[in-house]
């Protein structure tokens, strides 16, 4: 056991001690900037601005091979530096909806409905016609699991859009959970249109994102090779950028990727991000930081954390639509949809006795 735990140890030690080697990225529509000194840039003290914060969740209701029914659910919220606002508008903070996503007979391609919860929602989402996607191969509904999230993903592009055009003027900033990069096919459409409204309005576009991927060329994380690199610089919160700009073709700007540090007491640096709309992105990036002091995550803006609690989906919830649906269908189709959902529950009925045995 000695033995193993040694190598283990000697492989850390090699992982973590690679050179610091440039930016990289998989996709081919950005340009790489080198490791750069002059690109930190320190945080300041300024002006409280309006800024909106967006994320959303989703949660199974009901799952088979051939479909899955997923309870939806995008929020947002509104902050001048640490003061919250109230939406002036009239627009609905939160939206939600149930989707249903159906698979082909030949496994390949996948339809969502959407069925709002209330009809004044409808305005805010996406077309049903823009959610069809093409399933990954091979047809295992468990590695499939990621485009659940399509309606939901979309969602919160069209309802950003509808911020932007209703709660925001010149000079504020939307803060979006995660990055401002597309995961579906048809998503693009959506990220456009957000990103031409930002842009045309001078509205900040800002994606946060939690955890990061990206890497360098010599194999260490990203993010931790910036840290390293700031290890001799003195500023107690700064900005970095550009790791990374965006190439387009002119029809909608891009964005570019930057690292930020946003609480001198947090030892979290986070990728963002940001479509340039002619404000000083030093000055956007220290008004986001105006918002980051709450003690349960000093570093991280409190308005995120606030949209995550209210997006999220419980299981409390997923339960109560189970029930009402099942309830509600005649004892033929309860009993063949019975049969559907058996062939995915197995693994989840070993968790509850597990969970049994434990207690």
């Amino acid at each position: 056991m000695l033995g193993v735990v040694e190598k283990i140890i000697k492989a850390l030690e090699e992982d973590v001690n690679r050179g610091l080697g440039r930016p990289y990225l998989q996709s081919g529509n950005y340009k790489i900037y080198d490791f750069n000194e002059e690109n930190f840039k320190p945080l300041k003290d300024v002006e409280p601005r309006l800024m909106a914060f967006v994320d959303g969740g989703n949660n199974t209701v009901l799952n088979a091979p051939t479909f899955s029914l997923q309870i939806n659910r995008v929020y947002f919220n509104l902050f001048r530096g640490k003061e919250r606002q109230r939406p002036s508008s009239g627009m609905p903070e939160k939206i939600e909806f149930l989707s249903y996503l159906n698979v082909s007979k030949d496994g390949q391609v996948g339809k969502v409905k959407i069925f709002p919860l209330s009809e004044e929602h409808s305005r805010y989402l996406p077309r049903e016609e823009d959610l069809r996607v093409t399933l990954p191969g091979p047809p295992d509904f468990y590695q499939r699991s990621r485009m659940f999230s399509v309606a939901r993903r979309f969602a919160e592009w069209s309802f950003s859009t509808h911020i932007i055009e209703e709660e925001l003027d010149d000079g504020d900033i939307l803060v979006k959970d995660g990055s401002l990069q597309a995961s579906f096919e048809g998503e693009n459409k959506y990220l456009d249109r957000v990103m031409k409204t930002a842009h045309k309005m001078g509205i900040n576009l800002v994606g946060l994102s939690k955890t990061s991927t990206l890497s360098t060329d010599t194999g260490n994380s990203l993010i931790a090779s910036i840290k390293k690199f700031a290890e001799h610089k003195k500023y107690d919160r700064w900005c970095y950028y550009p790791i990374a700009k965006e190439i387009v073709n002119g029809e909608r700007p891009g964005s570019m990727i930057m690292a930020v540090k946003l609480h001198k007491l947090t030892e979290y640096i986070f990728r963002m991000d940001f479509l340039k709309t002619g404000h000083d992105e030093v000055e956007v990036v220290s008004a986001i930081g105006e918002n980051t002091v709450d003690p349960t995550f000093p570093g991280y803006p409190y308005g995120l954390i606030d949209a995550d609690l209210n997006a999220r989906v419980r299981m409390d919830e997923v339960k109560l639509y189970r029930t009402r649906i099942l309830s509600a269908l005649s004892e033929d189709v309860l009993e063949k949809l019975k049969s559907h959902i058996r062939a995915l529950d197995a693994h989840e009925r070993l968790n509850m006795i597990a969970n049994m045995i434990k207690d």
